[in-house]
Formats: structure tokens, sequence, C-alpha cells
């Protein structure tokens, strides 16, 4: 899967990155589970946002 992060002001994407199985496995989250949007944005998106210094509030994202 692809991810992608977008300003919300300009709608231009400002990170972009693969979500492989590995990196699912990590955070023991199932693609196919119910709770995998919340799982996703908790475990997965949240760190992405911290470690690039992005506010969530200023960003939406795509995942592919």
């Amino acid at each position: 899967m692809k991810l992608k992060i977008y300003s919300n002001q300009s709608n231009e994407i400002i990170h972009s990155t693969i979500i492989t199985n590995e990196i699912l496995n990590q955070h023991d989250i199932n693609v196919k589970s119910e709770d995998f949007t919340e799982l996703f944005e908790t475990e997965i998106l949240n760190d992405i946002l911290i470690n690039n210094n992005l506010e969530s509030s200023d960003t939406y994202y795509e995942l592919i």
C-alpha cells in the first residue's frame, strides 16, 4: 500500500511512503480487520506524523 499525506492548505503531497506487510505485522495490524482504519491511524500514521513534525489537523491522507 502507498500512503500519501497532503497539506490541507495547498492540497499538495507533503509525505509519501510505502506501507509494507512487514510494517503492518510489526504493529500487529491485519488489513482485513474491521478495526484496520483505527489501528492504522493510531499506530502507524500517528508515528509518521510525529517523526516528520506534521500536525494531523493540517493534513489529510490517502491510502492506496
